[in-house]
């Protein structure tokens, strides 16, 4: 999720915002009412704003989300509708967002409401916030819409955390789940890459040279102080936050072959839980703790193998493709999403874990790193289709591809684990 097959050519080289405030008046929904997909009309919010004030940052990110949530489709509305024939009619919809926005003094407030085609209310909620605020509250109501119409939350809160050199050194940046937002979490002024996402979207965990060897640090996603986990390893590289407890996984060494290590998030109880002596790397936790996927050389070739937490019962996964890599459990666990080299080149592959087939989402250049989104649907990876290294957004059967990052290079994307 968050390594580099660079990371791994090197390894075998040397072996060879606040929240806004809200008024909630909605009942709650009945999953087993679940609806698949939702046509919604949204039209033009009632407001005495200018249009310019609120379009940019609040109510082109909401018709974005729900365009691209999988659940809504968004309805034309048609122009010049007659008198008398209502909305969501003319729009062929099953909904209609009302939206109505005012401004009392610093403070937006904006009222949504979902209609459904009878004019009848189903949901409803206040929210209010600063300008700085509204992003988020388009965010806040995407995931709340989704959440009312399919019983499931939204991801439109989460965020990707990657490497960028824009600054200067490779330093770790966040951006919103659409590429919005991107702001700089770490000064290290050093080479410091390969985030990777706590289990509760408060804390990442890298890589950093900044005393002059890998190390691992940790650092609260808001920025701000960060914290050295000393291992008394020569190499600290690659980790990994267990979802259910305080450890980490990790790629460690002393002097020989780079191995799978397990500590604590401040240091202590340090593991090892392989010995072969080929190389392994880029260790990923499943999503229930049980299982470690990492890469091993063991075969003669880098390729994904599992173990359970403790280092025992590996098993290999992978046997398509002499080069395999940076494998990343979906959120539920049924599939591996990981880099494969096909015909020279690197794309990213999904396994099923069951039936141990596999599909290729292939693409223009090398296609590296893959994140899966907290909901399983979409894929951040990292790609040099443009020339540079940038981080692209695709769904999982690879269609509705997204440029995220422009500026530079761009690697190592590490989705947070949840979006709401």
């Amino acid at each position: 999720m968050k390594r580099t097959t660079s990371l791994l050519a090197l390894l075998f080289s040397i072996a060879a915002m606040p929240l806004a405030s809200q008024t909630q008046i909605h009942p709650e929904i009945d999953p087993s009412k679940a609806i698949q997909i939702a046509r919604i009309a949204i039209p033009r919010p009632e407001t005495t704003l200018p249009l310019e004030t609120i379009n940019a940052p609040f109510f082109a990110p909401l018709t974005r989300d729900l365009a691209y949530s999988g659940v809504f489709a968004i309805a034309p509305i048609p122009p010049n509708i007659p008198a008398g024939v209502d909305l969501a009619k003319a729009a062929g919809a099953q909904f209609v967002l009302s939206l109505k926005l005012d401004q009392v003094g610093e403070d937006f407030n904006i009222d949504a409401r979902l209609l459904d085609s009878t004019g009848a209310t189903q949901f409803g909620k206040r929210y209010r916030g600063g300008s700085a605020a509204l992003p988020r509250i388009a965010h806040m109501l995407g995931n709340d819409l989704v959440r009312f119409v399919n019983g499931k939350p939204g991801i439109f809160l989460s965020m990707i955390g990657f490497a960028s050199n824009r600054t200067g050194n490779f330093e770790i940046w966040l951006m919103d789940w659409d590429g919005s937002n991107q702001r700089q979490i770490t000064r290290h002024n050093a080479l410091s890459i390969l985030p990777s996402w706590s289990a509760d979207n408060e804390r990442m965990v890298y890589t950093s040279f900044a005393r002059g060897t890998s190390d691992m640090y940790i650092i609260n996603r808001r920025g701000g102080a960060r914290t050295h986990v000393a291992t008394g390893l020569n190499l600290n590289t690659s980790a990994t936050f267990s979802p259910i407890s305080n450890d980490i996984a990790f790629v460690g060494s002393v002097a020989g072959n780079p191995d799978i290590y397990v500590v604590k998030d401040d240091g202590t109880n340090l593991r090892r839980l392989t010995h072969d002596s080929s190389i392994e790397s880029t260790p990923e936790w499943s999503p229930n703790g049980r299982q470690i996927s990492f890469t091993s050389g063991r075969s003669g070739s880098p390729q994904i193998y599992t173990m359970d937490a403790e280092g025992s019962n590996v098993q290999r996964i992978s046997f398509e493709g002499e080069w395999n890599d940076d494998a990343t459990w979906s959120p539920d666990g049924s599939q591996i999403a990981y880099t494969s080299r096909v015909n020279g080149r690197f794309q990213i592959r999904i396994a099923d874990l069951a039936n141990h087939q596999s599909r290729i989402l292939a693409g223009e250049g090398s296609n590296e790193q893959p994140a899966w989104s907290p909901d399983g649907k979409w894929i951040a990876f990292q790609s040099n289709r443009s020339g540079t290294w940038q981080i692209y957004r695709m769904r999982v059967d690879g269609t509705d591809l997204l440029q995220l990052t422009f500026e530079r290079e761009n690697k190592d994307p590490d989705w947070s684990k949840k979006g709401d």
